[in-house]
């Protein structure tokens, strides 16, 4: 019997209108925080503005650091532990995608201890506990509002360079799918194809449990049924409720599981091509399930299934992408095989490759990403 763990210790609260719970979420926190978010939407859709009026019903002061940009960088972080440390907040309230909370975790980290970003990335442990963190997710993709991780783009060595630390779990995450109704098809369909990810390599996982497992295949089904519907129709709540919750469950089981191979052969295409985080990934997928297949047949097997061509779940994978009105492939982004051997060997050393079913080097790697060119 396969000995197992799973902790989740985020409490999530769902729903339209869950916002109202925010005051009873910050009762015990102390009396000042800082607002992080990204640098357009939260002020533009009046996010800003409905956290501002709850917590100053809540009497409880606050900064905004609304200087947050698409795959945050390690000096964006420093600016916003610094001004963290400038207001005393005592803990932090991130609003927005993937990148405004992942930089959020950063900075609730760096915000107490003496080492830079990248220092904590590559092992260095914090001396001090992150301050508590509260999410509230405008994107249904990255499930960062349920993980231990934040991950930073580290623009001069062409990578993204990730934090794993159990101080990154929020001590809370409210869902709202309300939040989701003004973002735009290409936002929609990014972050879904990240969920999705998500839950197929936690499927796939060496670390999976049956718990993981749960989670993953009830994301997955969502994601492939809602996607598409919320794409076509943005206003469609229920749709959208359910890819909120499925980006959510896929995230509960990274949380435990990390991620594989297609991830840490994304990041440098997204870094270096700006090819948004979950349609890199999901490119390198299809490749990725033709390798497994001779590793983890009948769990690749039960993907195909889930997409809706068993026997095939690679080119179910790729249809399902186009479905959406995504490009398959990386050389439509301007990808080359001039860049294969450089990606490859960075990808190499990642943690990914050992979680990863099945034997993995340097022409494996290279081979992926011929695939899929």
């Amino acid at each position: 019997m396969q000995v197992f763990s799973f902790w989740m210790p985020t409490r999530v609260v769902f729903g339209e209108g869950c916002l109202a719970q925010l005051d009873d979420l910050v009762a015990p926190l102390p009396r000042r925080c800082l607002i992080v978010a990204g640098r357009r939407a939260a002020r533009l859709n009046g996010w800003l503005t409905q956290l501002g009026e709850r917590l100053k019903q809540a009497r409880v002061e606050y900064a905004i650091f609304d200087a947050v940009e698409p795959n945050p960088t390690p000096h964006t972080v420093a600016d916003g532990a610094a001004l963290a440390r400038r207001e005393k907040a005592r803990w932090i309230l991130a609003i927005g995608g993937g990148s405004a909370i992942d930089a959020g975790k950063a900075i609730a980290l760096c915000a107490v201890n003496q080492g830079a970003v990248l220092d904590y990335a590559r092992g260095m442990k914090p001396e001090r506990p992150a301050l508590p963190l509260i999410a509230v997710p405008t994107t249904a993709g990255t499930g960062s509002e349920v993980t231990p991780y934040a991950i930073l783009s580290d623009v001069a060595a062409c990578d993204k360079v990730g934090l794993s630390h159990p101080d990154l779990f929020p001590r809370a995450a409210l869902l709202d799918p309300t939040f989701l109704v003004s973002s735009p098809e290409n936002l929609t369909v990014d972050t879904g194809l990240d969920a999705l990810c998500h839950a197929l390599e936690a499927y796939l996982s060496r670390q999976r449990s049956p718990f993981s497992d749960m989670l993953a295949e009830r994301a997955a089904c969502a994601i492939v049924e809602h996607l598409p519907r919320a794409r076509k129709a943005p206003q469609d709540i229920e749709a959208r409720g359910a890819l909120m919750l499925a980006s959510c469950q896929a995230g509960m089981a990274i949380a435990n599981t990390a991620t594989l191979l297609p991830h840490a052969l994304g990041y440098p295409v997204t870094v270096r091509f700006d090819v948004p985080h979950g349609r890199a990934t999901a490119i390198l997928l299809p490749a990725f399930l033709e390798r497994e297949t001779a590793h983890e047949p009948e769990r690749v097997r039960a993907i195909g299934r889930i997409l809706g061509n068993e026997a095939d779940p690679p080119a179910a994978l790729r249809a399902f992408m186009e479905s959406c009105g995504v490009a398959p492939r990386l050389m439509p982004y301007g990808v080359q095989d001039k860049e294969i051997s450089a990606f490859a060997r960075q990808a190499l050393g990642k943690r990914h490759v050992k979680l990863s079913p099945g034997e993995w080097d340097q022409a494996a790697l290279e081979d992926l990403y011929r695939r899929s060119l």
